[in-house]
């Protein structure tokens, strides 16, 4: 894990990600502290939720709003995916 974190956001802030999985395995991505959607092709949203199946070659996008101050974790839920490399971190202000 970085000692920078992959986002520095604004409390209140409204943040879209998008996660491309360019492996071979299915992720099932965990944001901490927050909940999100995932957003369709036609900007439709989904069920709140904190953890998504990120699937091979198929990218997907999450919406949220950094509504919790802190230091949270983002990462594959699958423990060994996430002890080789798949943790990093977001920062709400």
């Amino acid at each position: 894990m970085t000692d920078a974190p992959f986002a520095k956001l604004d409390r209140g802030e409204t943040v879209r990600v998008r996660l491309v999985n360019e492996t071979a395995f299915p992720h099932a991505m965990h944001l901490h502290g927050m909940h999100f959607r995932q957003v369709s092709r036609d900007d439709s949203l989904g069920p709140m939720r904190d953890t998504i199946l990120s699937l091979p070659g198929e990218p997907l996008e999450i919406a949220f709003i950094a509504n919790n101050p802190g230091k949270w974790l983002f990462h594959c839920h699958m423990l060994g995916h996430a002890a080789s490399g798949m943790t990093t971190w977001i920062e709400v202000a």
